[in-house]
């Protein structure tokens, strides 16, 4: 079923050139954005890509949604089968013993993987893995991705979470009053301290203190990631750098219409209704004073060449 490179759908860059694999018998990886849900949140490209492929690469709930679209194309195997996991044990509550025995089979599984997907594209099939949401941003297929070739991976871009959490709060995040920029980030990352395994948050470094402190004085929008495991230290830390009467939001499972549900606040009240939900790693928060609504309005009102028209008008 492989194609040849110059007709691969909709490829980017040097693949949309034709530069493509080394040869026309060869395979090619394709990392597919999914989407935040089932197939209703994916695009079109995504589902056809779906069909073209010869093997699949996803886990069984996945599978299952896009069940119409995989057919009869084999499953090989679950790409994060032992990924978070060890002897049945999330890696949050593992031992330090068995969280280097964690990372020690995780590598194993991964490299044994990689063996399967070069074997499968050596002789000329097309692999799809299917990534939730946007691959490109916090997905984890591209542990896969980066191990191959470039000119073997094509990425099927993906809706992003992102996108569902702000259709579920009906806002628009820029322009938004005053704010000159949107932060994208995850906790552990704009503190500086990587991801421990419990993604619990330790006292930030010195250098994003003085991060956090800039970003302080600037007004901005804020989309966190991964950011509800440890919720009551993230806000403590984010109340000491802003406003406590700062609107923010939680929305779990974003895109998922059957799960997806809105928590809204302040950085002063929302704490008090996360702890009562028991969700503590499906949930993006936003942070910003677009979420008091009618940005483009704010920013009109702001505009020099809107106030000069009016001014005309009247």
């Amino acid at each position: 079923m492989s194609a040849s490179p110059g007709n691969q759908p909709q490829a980017s860059g040097d693949q949309a050139a034709g530069s493509g694999s080394p040869n026309f018998h060869h395979g090619f990886f394709y990392l597919i954005g999914c989407g935040p849900g089932g197939p209703q949140t994916a695009t079109l490209q995504a589902l056809e890509t779906m069909r073209r492929m010869d093997a699949i690469l996803a886990p069984a709930r996945q599978a299952r949604m896009f069940a119409d679209y995989i057919g009869h194309i084999p499953i090989t195997f679950d790409p994060w089968e032992g990924f978070w996991d060890y002897q049945g044990k999330h890696f949050a509550t593992l031992s330090p013993e068995e969280t280097a025995l964690f990372r020690q089979n995780r590598a194993r599984l991964l490299n044994q993987r990689l063996q399967e997907i070069r074997a499968m594209l050596d002789k000329g099939l097309d692999v799809g893995l299917l990534d939730f949401g946007n691959p490109c941003l916090f997905g984890p297929g591209q542990s896969y991705a980066e191990q191959l070739k470039p000119q073997e991976v094509i990425v099927i871009p993906g809706m992003g979470a992102d996108a569902a959490a702000m259709a579920a709060l009906k806002a628009s995040i820029l322009p938004a009053h005053e704010a000159r920029f949107l932060l994208q980030a995850a906790p552990f990352v704009l503190t500086g301290q990587g991801l421990s395994p419990d993604m619990s948050l330790d006292e930030p470094s010195p250098e994003a203190l003085e991060m956090l402190s800039l970003l302080g004085k600037q007004e901005h929008s804020a989309i966190f990631y991964m950011a509800l495991s440890d919720a009551p230290r993230l806000f403590a830390l984010l109340r000491h750098h802003l406003s406590g009467d700062l609107p923010c939001a939680a929305v779990y499972w974003a895109g998922d219409p059957e799960r997806q549900r809105v928590l809204r606040g302040t950085l002063d009240t929302l704490p008090a209704k996360l702890a009562e939900d028991p969700e503590r790693f499906m949930g993006l928060l936003l942070v910003g004073r677009f979420l008091q609504g009618k940005p483009f309005t704010a920013a009109n009102d702001r505009s020099p060449a809107m106030a000069e028209a009016a001014q005309e008008k009247t």
